[in-house]
């Protein structure tokens, strides 16, 4: 399963809840409602373009819709459709969307990976001679053993003194 598709739900049932609140809250009766029919439907549309985008793997509108709420959850606070206690727990729901979905765009973008050159090191040089190899020794040994019986050389032979 997919990190966007592990996400998604999340940000549809939050995106739900705040428009839910914001439906139930406009109908309540009363002269002090904590949200106004006027500006419950506005945050409604809102919700819904952003959830709408979401769904259809648009993160790019999808963030658009939401600074679009951001700013018409301001302007209703600014126009007393909306309570102040009510519009920072809309802000709240805004807030956990927002994360939502950075975390669906973070996992929908590819990571780009570039190939990572490697070099051999290069061969350490040193002004010393290499070591010099034994000598071996030159010409016969002499160390008194003469090798060869004369006599299996053929010296028997020459002289003619074999027996």
């Amino acid at each position: 399963m997919s990190a966007t598709r592990k996400f998604l739900p999340r940000l549809v049932v939050a995106l739900a809840g705040v428009g839910l609140a914001c439906g139930m809250l406009a109908g309540c009766a009363g002269a002090t409602t904590a949200l106004h029919a006027d500006a419950a439907s506005e945050l409604q549309s809102g919700v819904l373009a952003v959830s709408t985008a979401a769904a259809a793997g648009d993160y790019t509108s999808a963030q658009t819709a939401l600074d679009t709420l951001r700013e018409s959850l301001a302007e209703a606070s600014a126009d007393d459709t909306v309570t102040a206690a009510r519009a920072a727990e809309i802000q709240t729901a805004i807030g956990l969307v927002a994360a939502d979905l950075a975390s669906s765009i973070a996992a929908s973008t590819p990571v780009e990976t570039s190939p990572v050159e490697t070099t051999a090191p290069e061969p350490v040089s040193t002004d010393e001679d290499p070591p010099a190899a034994p000598e071996k020794p030159k010409g016969p040994d002499k160390s008194g053993d003469s090798g060869k019986d004369k006599t299996q050389t053929g010296a028997c032979e020459k002289k003619g003194k074999c027996d």
